[in-house]
């Protein structure tokens, strides 16, 4: 390439001059434009404070400025901050007005008081005492006048305005009045309280946000799918244009996993989050887009439906057996599949292919255990799946296939000899509380003749002689107690397994009774019962527990036969015995089963008496009659006979005597077992009162007093006392 010549340079040179001075036209117009005269303008203030881009343009200019302290602001001059910049203006009168970054004011005097027009930012005005701040919204102007006090604080108030037009104005400090045009009233700007001024001049304070989270605390989140739904609820009223969610590991938030913004009280959480403890909380903003408040945090927790995990086989395992066979059998055999899974998963569906993708499934089968047999299969590769399902019939992702192949031959060895029982019948009785002692066995004892080479053996017990539904166990000894009895009969075998897992023959089957010791009826007491008709009663009742009860059943007759029995069930082993009617009765009780089935023979037979009878009468005196004179002849003791008639059901009688008619003083008060008394006592001459009363057992029952009678006792001397 060949160098500049002289003319080219001469040309670069040029228009690198022209591109300088264009270039500080764009930073400096007052040569294109000339600046305003300063003189004519009226001037209102100066600029105190300046930080990084602060601007300022008078409406007679065209471009903007650069604002630097001490600059003297002219009326309808604009102030523009920028981004993290910021300007402080000193009116006149003293009031100082803080510019914060993003804002547009304009600034002009009006009537010898200050009009602010915000255009869009956020701004704080400091006015001197007794001084106005006009504020235009829209085509309506809000005045703000400062009210003197004595103080020397000055009022301090904050402005704000979005760009949708409306201007929120918050006292911080001082007292200021306004004038509401709409209500045509002056009011107190309220202190710490936002008040919303929009463009139609319609003032309103700003409701403070509040917020509440409803959904639950502690919440667990069952996710099938990684991406299913989390729905999030929430209350808020007040000033709030939107809400931000934020889900964090931690509780102070200080990693947040997930965040979403939405306009709604809801939400809902799709994102995939990692199993574990989460919390979450909501943030408000207002409408400036300013950070309102932030909710208590919740804690939650977010599991995953996971498959299960095969255990056995283990993958790509090589099973190599040697199997006996006769020449017309398959060379086939059956392997178990053992998996793991979580506590959520209660059912599981198994299937066996001979493809990894299961396009040819062999067999699949369902089940509530964690293992499962596969069919005879042959020689060959084979996968195996699991799927869970809960007891909400959610189904979990499938377990990852796990292949295996099967490696068989035929083995010339014999099979393990079938085990011998020791005892084919085993009878045993459950210990109840009575009968328990530490001698007394625990549990079943199952023994057979030990099989020589072998590894383990393998016990099923069954309800019936077809062993249709089995409980196995894996046994390496050649006894066992089997802890897990029920009552009933039941039916038992044993295999032998081989060093290579083959089963042997089941031995002959022995069978196991197991019966409940029998229960005691305690003694009862009996009910003596008084009224005017015999009716239904009751009486305590207990007995001994039996293991294995559902209930009891007791039986009562009057007669030990209990050929027409009143039955009564109890779910626990006491109560009360109900007794309809008076007599002698025999009881008895007998446990049941769950299938409402005698588990045990009746107990022992114990009495109960129910006896009745009236209550007690008053008896009927007989002699003296009432209002009888007595003469006594001599000066020793009266011996007069008292005689009632005999109530029944009495055993004993009360009498009193008196010689005052209201038994205020007794003379004689004594308990008789017959029905006459003999006075032998002295007693005053005059009127001698006397009554009688019946009494049962002491004085547990007692009638009331027979309608007193009188006689009156004489003495021939006419003396007022015998001596």
């Amino acid at each position: 390439m060949s160098r500049f010549g002289r003319t080219e340079k001469m040309i670069f040179t040029g228009a690198l001059l022209v591109l300088m001075v264009f270039s500080y036209f764009l930073y400096d117009d007052s040569l294109l434009f000339p600046k305003a005269n300063n003189s004519e303008l009226e001037l209102i203030g100066a600029v105190a404070i300046s930080q990084n881009d602060v601007r300022r343009k008078n409406l007679d200019t065209f471009s903007w400025l650069p604002a630097s302290r001490q600059d003297s602001v002219y009326q309808n001059d604009s102030i523009f901050t920028g981004d993290r910049s910021e300007a402080t203006i000193q009116l006149q009168d003293g009031t100082q007005i803080r510019i914060e970054p993003n804002s547009l004011i304009t600034l002009n005097l009006k009537n010898g008081q200050m009009n602010l027009d915000l255009r869009y930012g956020n701004l704080t005005g400091e006015l001197a005492q007794g001084a106005s701040l006009t504020i235009t919204s829209g085509q309506e102007e809000f005045k703000l006048e400062s009210t003197p006090t004595n103080t020397q604080e000055k009022p301090k108030i904050r402005f704000n305005k979005a760009h949708s037009g409306t201007v929120d104005l918050k006292l911080l400090s001082g007292d200021i009045k306004y004038i509401d045009k709409k209500n045509q009233a002056v009011k107190e700007l309220p202190k710490n309280a936002v008040v919303a001024v929009k463009k139609d001049g319609d003032i309103k304070p700003v409701e403070k946000p509040q917020l509440v989270l409803k959904t639950a605390d502690n919440i667990n989140w069952l996710r099938i799918n990684p991406d299913d739904p989390l729905p999030f609820e929430w209350y808020g009223k007040g000033d709030i244009a939107r809400y931000e969610m934020e889900i964090s590991p931690t509780e102070d938030f200080s990693s947040v996993a997930l965040s979403k913004t939405t306009n709604e009280q809801h939400a809902a959480v799709t994102e995939p989050l990692q199993p574990g403890p989460y919390f979450w909380r909501v943030k408000t903003f207002d409408r400036n887009g300013e950070a309102g408040i932030t909710s208590a945090p919740h804690r939650m927790n977010i599991s995953h439906l996971a498959g299960p995990e095969i255990t056995t086989p283990l993958p790509a395992a090589q099973i190599n057996l040697e199997l006996k066979v006769k020449p017309q059998e398959e060379l086939a055999t059956s392997t178990e599949v053992q998996w793991k899974a979580s506590a959520q998963l209660k059912n599981f569906t198994w299937q066996i292919s001979q493809d990894p993708e299961f396009q040819t499934v062999l067999k699949e089968g369902q089940t509530a255990t964690l293992a499962a047999l596969t069919p005879r299969l042959s020689s060959g590769t084979y996968w195996v799946r699991v799927q869970g399902q809960t007891e909400n019939k959610n189904l979990s992702p499938w377990s990852e296939p796990v292949s295996f192949t099967l490696n068989l031959a035929a083995h010339k060895e014999e099979r393990p000899n079938r085990p011998v029982l020791v005892t084919k019948k085993v009878d045993f009785k459950a210990p109840t509380g009575q009968d328990r002692n530490p001698a007394s066995p625990e549990a079943p004892k199952l023994a057979w003749k030990p099989v020589l080479q072998v590894k383990a053996y393998q016990l099923q017990i069954a309800k019936d002689v077809s062993f249709a539904e089995t409980e196995k166990y894996e046994i390496t000894q050649n006894q066992v107690a089997w802890s897990q009895f029920k009552p009933g009969k039941h039916y038992y075998r044993v295999f032998a397994k081989g060093l290579n897992g083959l089963l042997s023959e089941p031995s002959e089957v022995g069978t196991i009774d197991v019966s409940v010791g029998g229960l005691t009826l305690n003694p009862l007491k009996t009910i003596n019962a008084v009224g005017q008709a015999p009716g239904p009663k009751e009486t305590p009742i207990s007995w001994s527990d039996v293991p294995f009860a559902k209930s009891y059943l007791v039986q009562v007759d009057k007669s030990k036969d209990f050929s027409h029995p009143q039955q009564m069930e109890y779910s626990t082993s006491s109560g009360a015995l109900v007794l309809n009617d008076p007599g002698n009765y025999a009881v008895r009780v007998q446990a049941l089963d769950e299938a409402n089935k005698p588990l045990t023979e009746f107990s022992n037979i114990q009495e109960v008496l129910y006896t009745f009878r009236t209550p007690l009468i008053a008896p009927a005196l007989m002699e003296p009659f009432n209002n009888a004179s007595i003469f006594l002849q001599t000066e020793m003791e009266p011996f007069i006979w008292l005689e009632w008639k005999k109530v029944e059901g009495a055993t004993s009688y009360r009498i009193e005597i008196s010689d005052k008619p209201d038994f205020s003083r007794t003379l004689i008060s004594k308990s008789l077992a017959g029905n006459r008394y003999l006075i032998k006592e002295k007693v005053p001459l005059g009127k001698i009162y006397w009554r009688v009363r019946a009494e049962a057992k002491g004085d547990v029952e007692l009638s009331e007093w027979a309608e007193k009678r009188e006689f009156t006792l004489y003495h021939q001397r006419n003396e007022t006392f015998v001596k």
